[in-house]
């Protein structure tokens, strides 16, 4: 099958750039860290972190979420923007059989394309669909031939599958309401129709896919209400969000509702969609009419949605999938669906590349800039030996004591030094355990204990979200804890470093702040949902809902607990990064007292050992200046796949076209290091203050 037949080249260019991006990175990661190894300068605590950060860039995804109510064009949309090389529809789309259940869909080359199917009857128990992904036993799998249009399309139309069931059942499994609108309820004997499946998995070998992207279709407002993990952690954690609505209706009060509950807040990058536009295509009116129509609704959901007019987007999925599938390229113009790709490649994938290579080269770069300043303080140190060698030539044993004195009274004062540096060293360590134990997991056991108690056991939907807030408000303290606990270490920090500056001359740095924007985002979000559900007042109101609260706090209590354990995680690399620069000076600092003090013991006890130790030291700093080499062309290597770069130059725009990451990426360019600032350090020779700031480059652009 010819996937590339119809994929937009601009997007599909772009998310193979990105994958390039990936594994170039990924590939200085692993030469970094063989240069630590070969060097002698991984602990094992840092080789885990390596390994953390690998799986990170190898197995990270561009999430794309497609949110709206029933028939919009959810699937028929995602059918025309990756599958229409398929040559029909992959994804079920047609009137009255649509995607009943929320679909995820990846490629994972590692195991053969398939189908898992999550029986909708494990809504019956408390387990959350993340739990359930790793119990293969719950799930249904169906092998897909790729290589069949007919059976590929036979075996996703499960997707679109329904059952019926008594309304008892329906109503144990959260399915259907207690009451009607108008107070009524179903006979427990009454048959109704529910979705087959609680949720689906796809893994399909498209180009697309296999390069990092992944796709979640969700079914509409009633289901994602039904599936609280959905809203509290997987649409969250997407990287943008694409909205459908109607343009004939615009924005109706279910697609508000929906907007405001799970998109309007915390995500990285929203999209509306006006779908549908060949309703408006009237013979009986002008192309200027029609187009002034359709402007006039996108300017309203604008308006209605909060948006900025470069995010609202009109088109006919539904034409573009014809349009492509008949190779009518006329048609696929017409559809508007190219403006959309267009965004996608030039404002979605950057955005993903900013947040990973955030997580990556935010904590690689802070160690190359260690162990570059190592590197360069041993190579000074290095230079001042032999200074000090070739001014001792000739010269008789007392000048050799002299000198032997004066770095012995060096070595003293810096021991001294030492010494109160492990006291401060003893303070760090204790703030250190008492800012880790505000996220000790027992800790969050007991904050869930003490909500507990807020409901009094009752269990009553009443209780039960007052208990929640009061979760949710502990939660809150222990972040805002946590960062006056990060400051005061940080105080603490600098000024035992301004003390080994001003007496011993050391490097001047930075200390980098804590950053919890990651789990920060994920407890905004957790707050956010969880006041909406407790506001709802038919949570509130009706006793008989109480299961479904009890779903909820559960699935709350299970991402507090990951909140608090990537928030405890991130505390911990903070806490190791802090110090870490500092105390890779003190060492090197030692040592190098000590190593001229031993070359001068040499020199007093073995007259003819002048030479001989000049010739070793000449041959250290060979291996130094390599060293130096090495280091300084991973960090330019990181710095040009860094947040605001690229792997390779794209074609040139128009003017005013670029996105805005783009526009950053050459204002990077325009003052980034040249090579006579690598030559400069080959030399011994330090760089412009900018060469080592370069892996800060703006991190925050997309954030």
């Amino acid at each position: 099958m010819d996937f590339n037949a119809n994929i937009d080249s601009r997007f599909e260019s772009e998310i193979e750039r990105y994958s390039a991006w990936r594994e170039n990175l990924s590939r200085l990661v692993h030469e970094y860290h063989g240069w630590l190894e070969r060097t002698n300068q991984l602990d094992v605590q840092q080789s885990i972190r390596f390994y953390d950060l690998l799986e990170a860039l190898n197995h990270g995804r561009l999430t794309l979420a497609f949110l709206a109510e029933f028939s919009r064009g959810k699937s028929e949309l995602i059918n025309a923007l990756f599958f229409s090389n398929f040559e029909d529809r992959l994804l079920p789309s047609d009137v009255g059989r649509t995607t009943m259940c929320p679909t995820e869909i990846f490629h994972d080359p590692n195991e053969e394309p398939y189908l898992k199917l999550l029986s909708v009857e494990t809504r019956y128990r408390d387990e959350s669909i993340s739990q359930l992904k790793n119990m293969p036993v719950e799930w249904s799998k169906v092998r897909l031939n790729i290589n069949s249009a007919k059976e590929m399309k036979q075996a996703l139309s499960a997707l679109a599958d329904t059952k019926r069931v008594y309304a008892l059942d329906a109503r144990m499994m959260g399915l259907i309401p207690m009451f009607d609108d108008s107070g009524q309820g179903p006979n427990e004997d009454d048959i109704v129709e529910v979705p087959a499946w609680r949720y689906a998995i796809v893994n399909y070998p498209h180009p697309l896919l296999t390069n990092g992207l992944a796709i979640l279709d969700t079914p509409g407002l009633n289901a994602l209400g039904l599936e609280p993990e959905l809203t509290l952690s997987t649409i969250p954690n997407a990287h943008a969000v694409l909205f459908l609505l109607g343009i004939d209706t615009g924005v109706t009060k279910s697609d508000l509702e929906i907007w405001d509950r799970y998109v309007k807040a915390g995500l990285p990058a929203k999209i509306a969609v006006l779908n549908k536009i060949d309703l408006m295509w009237d013979e009986l009116k002008t192309e200027p009419e029609i187009k002034a129509g359709m402007q006039r609704m996108m300017d309203t959901t604008c308006s209605q949605l909060g948006l900025p007019p470069e995010q609202v987007f009109a088109l006919s999925a539904q034409k573009a999938l014809v349009g492509r599938i008949k190779g009518d390229q006329e048609m696929v113009e017409h559809s508007g669906i190219k403006r959309l790709e267009t965004y996608l490649a030039n404002e979605i994938i950057p955005i993903k590349r900013q947040l990973l290579a955030k997580s990556v080269t935010s904590e690689i770069g802070t160690m190359m800039v260690t162990s570059h300043r190592s590197c360069t303080q041993k190579l000074e140190s290095n230079r001042i030996q032999m200074n000090e060698l070739a001014q001792l030539q000739g010269k008789g044993r007392e000048v050799t004591m002299k000198l032997w004195k004066k770095i012995s009274a060096e070595k003293d004062a810096y021991n001294a030094a030492l010494t109160e540096y492990k006291i401060q060293r003893t303070s760090f360590n204790q703030k250190r355990n008492a800012l880790l134990d505000l996220f000790n997991p027992t800790k969050l056991d007991a904050l869930c204990a003490r909500s507990l108690e807020a409901m009094n056991d009752s269990w009553t939907t009443i209780s039960l979200t007052r208990g929640m807030r009061e979760l949710i408000r502990l939660i809150q303290e222990d972040f805002k804890m946590l960062y006056l606990s990060g400051e005061d270490i940080l105080r603490l920090m600098e000024g035992v470093y301004n003390t080994f500056q001003q007496r011993f001359k050391f490097e001047k740095m930075d200390f980098p702040p804590l950053d919890l924007d990651g789990p920060r985002g994920q407890l905004q979000t957790l707050i956010s949902e969880t006041e909406a559900f407790c506001n709802d007042p038919v949570n509130i109101v009706m006793t008989e809902k109480r299961f479904m609260v009890r779903r909820f706090w559960r699935l709350l209590v299970g991402q507090a607990r990951q909140i608090f354990n990537e928030a405890r995680a991130d505390t911990d690399r903070w806490l190791t990064a802090v110090p870490l620069p500092l105390e890779t000076q003190i060492r090197d600092h030692k040592a190098q007292l000590q190593g001229r003090l031993d070359s001068l013991a040499k020199i007093n006890e073995r007259g003819g050992a002048m030479e001989q130790e000049i010739a070793t030291l000449q041959k250290q700093r060979q291996g130094l200046e390599s060293q130096v080499a090495m280091i300084t062309q991973l960090i330019v290597q990181v710095r040009d796949v860094g947040p605001s770069s690229t792997i390779a130059a794209p074609a040139p725009k128009p003017a005013g076209t670029e996105s805005n990451t783009e526009r950053k990426a050459a204002e990077n360019a325009a003052v980034a290091p040249s090579e006579s600032d690598v030559t400069m350090k080959l030399s011994g020779k330090e760089p412009p203050p900018e060469f080592l700031t370069t892996l800060k480059l703006d991190l925050n652009a997309k954030s």
